[in-house]
C-alpha cells in the first residue's frame, strides 16, 4: 500500500461531504508528524465551526503535546462548540489517544 498523501488526506478531512470526511477520518492517515503542521496551518484560516471542530478533534489524537497551547486557546473561544471540542481533545491528548496508523 502506498503512503497517504497529507495534502489529499487533509482535503478529504476538510470536505463538507460527510462520507468523504468519514472515510478519511477512519481510514489510513499520513503520519502525525506530517499531518499536524498542515492541520495547524489550516486552523489559521477562517473556518466554519464544523470544519474547525474536525481539525481540533484531530489535534487531540495526534500524540503531540506541543499542540496543547492551540487547544487551550480554543477553550477561550466564544463558540461553545469549539470549547467542547477543545475540552474533549485535551482529554484525548492527555490520555495519548492513538493516531490512526498510516500505511508507512
Amino acid at each position: 500500500m502506498s503512503p497517504v498523501n497529507v495534502d489529499e488526506w487533509l482535503n478529504e478531512i476538510l470536505s463538507r461531504d460527510a462520507m468523504t470526511f468519514e472515510e478519511a477520518y477512519w481510514g489510513e492517515r499520513p503520519p502525525a508528524n506530517e499531518a499536524v503542521p498542515r492541520i495547524l496551518q489550516a486552523l489559521t484560516a477562517p473556518l466554519d465551526s464544523y470544519t474547525r471542530g474536525k481539525l481540533i478533534e484531530l489535534l487531540g489524537e495526534c500524540e503531540d503535546l506541543s499542540v496543547l497551547h492551540v487547544l487551550e486557546k480554543e477553550l477561550l473561544s466564544p463558540d461553545e462548540s469549539m470549547q467542547f471540542w477543545a475540552s474533549l481533545s485535551i482529554d484525548a491528548l492527555n490520555s495519548l489517544a492513538p493516531w490512526q496508523k498510516s500505511s508507512t
